[in-house]
């Protein structure tokens, strides 16, 4: 008896041991990130990760604010949170037409750990888990063809609602643009789909996946309840057609 109980202590111990490790290491990789954060972006997104660092006042486009949990540019529905693939996409490639930069020159390692610790910023990350990613088909061989770009259009002007806020030129002065406001109160300004960046991605499955899931905390809504991928790829089509157009 008194053997069966100093075999139960030891295996207590060795199970509490295996799980404080991966809770040192997450303390660990949160620590690490705070100070990348302090280093390079503090001065947009502030102390608190609220979007209100000393250099806020200065930006058209407003710093995220990390304290909602909600994030424009990801693979996820709605205002689901994002994945970490989404977060790690973002910091390698910044988002053109803001003040967002690349961070590609800093290590996996430090990309990882501030991900780790801009999530100590809102509740969500405790209570929540990310949706299921949007499903992207393989492009279609209609792509880009002249009748797929017309049933594009179609859907731009009707269906899809799109040339309210975009314009039926693609320009984003549609009849509501100078109207519209984001989550945190904001004025944003729609997509120039006429321009030749776009901040979450450029391919026509990049295309496909905004369109579908939508830019969380900004009227851009998801269209995966309704239109049909077939109708999505359509309207890829029409918009690729605008690209670089005058």
């Amino acid at each position: 008896m008194v053997r069966q109980k100093r075999i139960n202590l030891i295996l207590l111990i060795l199970l509490s041991l295996a799980l404080s490790i991966p809770a040192a290491e997450a303390a660990g990789l949160t620590e690490a990130g705070k100070r990348v954060y302090k280093k390079y972006c503090v001065g947009c997104h502030g102390e608190k990760g609220d979007g209100k660092g000393r250099g806020t006042a200065l930006l058209v486009v407003k710093p995220r604010d990390f304290t909602t949990g909600i994030y424009k540019f990801k693979s996820t529905p709605g205002d689901s949170l994002p994945t970490d693939e989404d977060l790690m996409r973002t910091l390698v490639r910044g988002l053109p037409g803001t003040s967002m930069p690349s961070y590609r020159l800093l290590s996996e390692v430090e990309r990882q750990s501030v991900i780790a610790y801009i999530k100590t910023f809102s509740a969500r990350w405790q209570t929540e888990s990310p949706a299921s990613t949007v499903t992207i088909p393989s492009v279609p061989g209609y792509l880009n063809t002249p009748d797929s770009i017309e049933k594009g259009r179609a859907i731009y002007g009707g269906k899809g609602g799109c040339s309210v806020c975009h314009g039926d030129r693609g320009d984003g002065k549609g009849p509501l643009w100078s109207s519209l406001k984001d989550t945190w109160g904001e004025p944003v300004r729609p997509a120039n789909l006429r321009w030749a960046m776009f901040r979450a991605g450029n391919s026509p499955q990049e295309l496909f996946r905004t369109l579908k899931a939508g830019v969380a905390g900004t009227p851009m809504p998801g269209f995966g309840g309704v239109l049909t991928d077939e109708e999505i790829w359509h309207l890829v089509s029409y918009i690729l057609s605008l690209k670089g157009g005058r």
